[in-house]
């Protein structure tokens, strides 16, 4: 059982270009594709990928015909990967054709204490979806970028762990990043260390600017 990281510092991020959400069927002259969020794992030196559409999916595994990028594909890694079905290899289990593979911000909760939280940058980004499947909590969103870094984090106040929701917060750090334009990121987190206590609800803070709220709720068991 893992239990929550303590909190040591920012994971900067410095953004990529990401032009569609991730978790889409697309179609274009050359047919049908897709582009999800996958969990990348090895096994006697090949690489394949798993996933969940939806957090009540099935968990997807997915086999591609040619070796991807390894310094990109560690295990256990997340990786945004856009690819083409091939041929089914029995349920839940595909044959795939790589057309891009593309780094992720990806991270683990942490913990901090009350003291901690209150010291956090809390800059706005503009959120564009929020979504769990599994032990992972991913969003789509986008930063004003200019040159600087972004720090982003997910972190859980040590001070509420006893509630049987629990309750994290995204925090964003522009690292004094000058007005620049809005860049699209992912970002996806492990949340498995909830699994050691009997929580109900997960509850999200995101300070986010383009909707009024800013907690969204998932179910955990």
């Amino acid at each position: 059982m893992k239990r929550l990281a303590i909190f040591h510092g920012w994971f900067w991020v410095v953004p990529l270009l990401l032009a569609t959400t991730a978790c889409e069927k697309e179609e274009d002259i050359y047919g049908v594709f897709y582009l999800d969020i996958v969990t990348c794992h090895h096994h006697d030196g090949n690489t394949y990928f798993t996933h969940q559409a939806t957090d009540s999916a099935p968990m997807d595994t997915l086999y591609p015909t040619e070796t991807p990028n390894e310094s990109l594909t560690a295990e256990g890694v997340r990786v945004l990967l856009q690819y083409k079905p091939l041929e089914s290899l029995g349920e839940n289990r595909e044959r795939i054709e790589i057309q891009a593979l593309s780094a992720i911000h990806f991270d683990t909760l942490r913990l901090v204490s009350h003291e901690q939280l209150a010291q956090l940058p809390n800059d706005t980004l503009y959120l564009q979806s929020i979504w769990k499947t599994g032990d992972f909590l991913n969003l789509r969103y986008r930063i004003d970028y200019h040159s600087r870094p972004h720090g982003i984090r997910l972190v859980a106040d040590e001070s509420t762990l006893e509630s049987d929701t629990l309750k994290v917060e995204l925090r964003h750090s522009r690292n004094d990043d000058p007005e620049g334009h809005w860049t699209n990121l992912y970002s996806s987190f492990n949340i498995e260390a909830y699994r050691s206590r009997p929580y109900t609800t997960l509850q999200v803070y995101v300070n986010q600017v383009n909707f009024d709220y800013k907690y969204y709720y998932f179910k955990l068991h």
